[in-house]
């Protein structure tokens, strides 16, 4: 199960990046309060403050404990999209080739969130799956609303 998994993150990671670029190229494009640049900015900060470093320390046997994750109020101005995309990519990539390396036992080991109880780090890879999905949802609207 996880090996399909990590497939649709990186398949799920792929499409997005490239609705986002798609839709870069209306300067008015917004999904809620946020422009394309802050949705990709919003990705990679969440890949890399919360996923990767949460899913390491679980697999580590930390059994860590979780408050929900954030960073709606950050302010992303002075990030650019093809850099917010670079440092996605990178990070799934890395988390994924991390996660490929571990043994059954290490992907059972859990963690406790907050909102989601105790989770394993498989669980919380499908947390971050359909984290993408909520974005990629706003992201279809969007695409429906801009004229090409």
């Amino acid at each position: 199960m996880t090996y399909t998994l990590l497939d649709e993150l990186l398949s799920s990671q792929q499409v997005m990046a490239a609705m986002l670029r798609i839709a870069a190229d209306d300067r008015s494009a917004r999904v809620g309060a946020w422009s394309v640049r802050d949705i990709a900015a919003h990705l990679a900060s969440s890949e890399l403050e919360c996923f990767e470093p949460r899913i390491r320390s679980m697999a580590a046997g930390e059994n860590p404990r979780f408050d929900f994750f954030t960073n709606d109020e950050t302010d992303f101005s002075g990030i650019q999209l093809e850099t917010a995309l670079d440092d996605w990519t990178e990070c799934r990539r890395r988390l994924i080739d991390f996660v490929r390396a571990l043994s059954e036992e290490s992907r059972g080991r859990v963690g406790f969130h907050q909102r989601f109880g105790e989770i394993t780090v498989d669980r919380y890879l499908q947390i971050a799956l359909e984290h993408d999905r909520d974005h990629l949802r706003g992201l279809e609207r969007l695409a429906g609303g801009l004229a090409f």
